[in-house]
């Protein structure tokens, strides 16, 4: 009996120091975990901190220049070559720049090259270090703004370089620098982390040839904040981020190329975080663990049961530990961050999991005005607002709202509803958000919305979102505030291959299968049509017309755009033969430039004694900075009695000064300006200006897109000279 009890005995505590072992091994491995999550949570904070450092040193830097060459005083004592009224202008600026820690050194190089006044070092000047410092000499040659890492006499540091212009006269540039130090002393500052800047050894022996300094794979440490950089293990790489044991300390270690305005990698910023307590609780937890078991262990040979009690409960604890941290990165992956809403993940995860019945995408129209106007903290307050106005207007249908990327929301039906209600409960959400005007740090928003809806169908209830984002899209395109997905926009997705529309479009030129089509431009005062445009359209081969957007850029891949655009120049000249009206045509910088097509203008205008009635629109092109060749155009159709428009004025290369250098007659004002005129102050006051300005040159005005009664009396009331839109006639045929 004896020997059956030690067996029993002999048996339960190999069992009991087995269970232990498997319990100490999980409980180590769950630990080293934790520290494995800890560690990569300080590599992201090493990253976050230092591209917040960084931005938060740019933007000192750039704010300075900003300030200095905007005032107009300091711009004419520069162009004037007036050094002490310069100096007396500039250093207020810098003095207050420099006591709020953002900048060291400042200076004004003339176009010249060589240093017109140091701010820190005024009675040294005149001074040429192109060769030392080829970043100079490529903002002189290029002329525009810089944001780089650069190594000078003193030091490597962060530039900021803005040219400086005097009637339209480049008289060079105004340079400010902060030394790389101070994204250090932030580091450490906000984030406690030390840090240390590595140069290219090569590049820096080119400024510095005596420069002696400690080497690591070809970079050399030319910055620390602590002498740790100084010993680092033979292991390091710069191309791993690691824990490494430096001096009894663990530390993280992480490294980020810095690049110069060539994007080639100057420098190397290391980063160092002390997790020296992390591993020191850790240890500790595993010593602790050691040091409890083997108590286990000898009360369980007492006590079996109490002994796995324990063991029990400690499980049950670490398995808690764990569902609280997997719930806590289930809520970071499908929530919004800003607005708390479940986000684009949550929504994909929903769809596959949950009957959904129809999904509507919201997106904002004017979202980049007003993080252009005023700034991304208030865009970001403005979601906040627009979210709490969305909840409030679903907030008694069966829906559901998500925060989708940037400025989208998505609304989801969760209970059937028949096509009535939905439209009904569409529109009267719409009117609700419509009709809201947001005050946010006293700036009065009003946030214009565009919808795309689908509708679940059996056999398509996972394509919902592609479905909705389909609808969001064509209703852009078309300039709508809604629009229901259909087949047929599948369709025209798949029409978007370039090969097949280059097919298309030649087989419509081979059968003569294009077609003009023009929408009168009126003036308000009496109804009058001043003029018709002139828009191509192809006839498909099923009979349906198709708009531009569809062919036109196939055409140009293909090299089969100038046979286009001499049909078009054919079809308008017939007209000015056989109609009185006068007429506009669309000219991209392509037909300028192409020499056949030109040629074949120049012999109808030549040739036609109707030339005076026509009207040439030039169209957006990145070709537009040619002046010459352009305004050598515009000359030459002036000769036979021609007008010119600048097309889609208010964005893209048509601005005032443009405007100033090239002869033109009309601008034609963007229908984005126009769209939501009568309830945006902004594009109100964009418009007023655009208008007078064109009243001063003796310029007419044209609004596009006057799609509805308001826009046009708005237009009106602005002064705009004449009118476009489908609200006064969509474009068709005339005949």
């Amino acid at each position: 009996m004896k020997t059956i009890k030690q067996r029993a005995i002999l048996y339960a505590m190999g069992l009991v120091v087995l269970l232990v072992v498997i319990f100490i091994s999980t409980i180590i491995q769950d630990k080293k975990k934790v520290l494995d999550e800890k560690t990569s949570a300080h590599r992201s904070l090493l990253r976050n901190a230092f591209d917040l450092s960084l931005l938060d040193t740019e933007k000192g830097l750039s704010d300075l220049a900003c300030k200095i060459s905007s005032n107009r005083d300091i711009v004419d004592a520069f162009a004037a070559r007036d050094r002490e009224t310069l100096y007396r202008l500039t250093l207020p600026y810098f003095q207050e720049a420099k006591r709020r820690g953002e900048v060291d050194m400042s200076g004004f190089v003339g176009a010249d090259g060589a240093h017109f006044l140091r701010l820190q070092d005024p009675q040294k000047y005149g001074d040429n270090i192109l060769k030392k410092r080829p970043l100079l000499a490529y903002a002189l040659k290029t002329r525009k703004p810089i944001t780089t890492l650069d190594v000078t006499i003193y030091d490597v540091a962060l530039v900021t370089i803005i040219p400086i212009f005097k009637d339209n006269t480049f008289i060079g540039i105004i340079q400010t620098v902060a030394k790389i130090d101070r994204v250090q002393k932030r580091l450490d500052a906000h984030s406690g982390i030390k840090s240390a800047i590595a140069f290219n050894t090569q590049k820096l022996k080119m400024v510095l040839p005596d420069d002696k300094k400690i080497s690591y794979s070809g970079f050399s440490l030319v910055s620390s904040n602590d002498p740790l950089f100084e010993h680092l293990p033979a292991t390091f790489s710069f191309n791993q981020s690691n824990r490494y044991e430096i001096d009894t300390l663990d530390y993280v270690i992480a490294s980020r190329s810095l690049t110069n305005y060539q994007n080639e990698t100057i420098a190397m910023m290391i980063c160092a975080f002390d997790i020296t307590n992390d591993v020191k609780e850790y240890n500790a937890e595993i010593r602790n663990l050691l040091i409890i078991s083997l108590i286990l262990l000898t009360i369980v040979a007492i006590v079996l049961q109490y002994g796995f009690r324990i063991l029990i409960r400690r499980i049950d604890s670490d398995a808690k530990i764990t569902r609280e941290l997997n719930q806590k990165l289930e809520h970071q992956l499908h929530t919004d961050h800003l607005t708390s809403l479940p986000n684009r993940n949550a929504l994909i995860r929903d769809i596959h999991s949950s009957r959904f019945y129809a999904l509507i995408l919201l997106n904002i129209d004017n979202f980049k005005e007003i993080n252009d106007f005023y700034g991304h903290a208030i865009g970001d307050e403005t979601l906040l607002a627009l979210s709490r106005s969305i909840r409030e207007a679903i907030q008694k249908y069966p829906m559901k709202l998500y925060k989708m990327p940037s400025d989208e929301y998505a609304i989801v039906i969760t209970e059937p509803m028949s096509s009535l209600q939905l439209e009904a409960s569409r529109t009267e959400i719409v009117h609700y958000l419509h009709s809201k005007y947001y005050d946010v740090h006293g700036a009065s928003i009003y946030v214009a919305l565009t919808m795309g809806m689908d509708i679940s169908m059996r056999n398509r209830t996972n394509s919902l979102l592609a479905n909705a984002d389909m609808a969001l899209k064509a209703a852009k395109k078309r300039h709508l505030s809604y629009m229901l997905y259909d087949e047929t926009m599948q369709i025209k997705q798949e029409y978007q291959n370039n090969i097949f529309w280059s097919k298309k479009v030649k087989e419509a030129i081979e059968e003569k299968r294009f077609c003009l089509y023009y929408q009168p431009i009126t003036d308000p005062k009496n109804g009058d049509i001043i003029e018709y445009e002139a828009l191509i359209r192809m006839i498909d081969s099923n009979g349906s017309t198709i708009p531009p957007s569809y062919f036109l850029p196939a055409a140009k891949q293909s090299r089969l755009y100038p046979l286009i655009s001499q049909f078009v120049i054919t079809e308008v000249f017939k007209m000015l033969e056989s109609t009185p009206h006068n007429y506009s045509i669309n000219l991209s910088v392509d037909d300028i430039f192409d020499k056949p097509t030109k040629d074949f203008l120049m012999q109808k205008l030549r040739t036609s004694a109707h030339a005076k009635r026509m009207i040439f629109e030039l169209l957006e092109s990145e070709g537009i900075e040619n002046y010459h060749e352009v305004s050598a155009f515009i000359t030459e159709v002036k000769q036979c009695g021609c007008r010119i428009a600048i097309d889609d004025f208010g964005t893209g290369y048509s601005n005032f000064a443009h405007i100033l250098q090239l002869e033109v007659d009309i601008l034609k004002i963007d229908g984005s300006l126009i769209r939501n005129i009568d309830n945006d102050h902004n594009a109100q006051t964009v418009v007023t200006a655009i208008t007078e300005f064109s009243k001063r040159l003796g310029l007419k005005t044209v609004a596009e897109f006057v799609h509805s009664e308001a826009v046009y009396n708005k237009c009106n009331e602005l002064g705009v000279d004449y009118l476009q839109g489908y609200y006064i006639s969509e474009p068709k045929p005339l005949g």
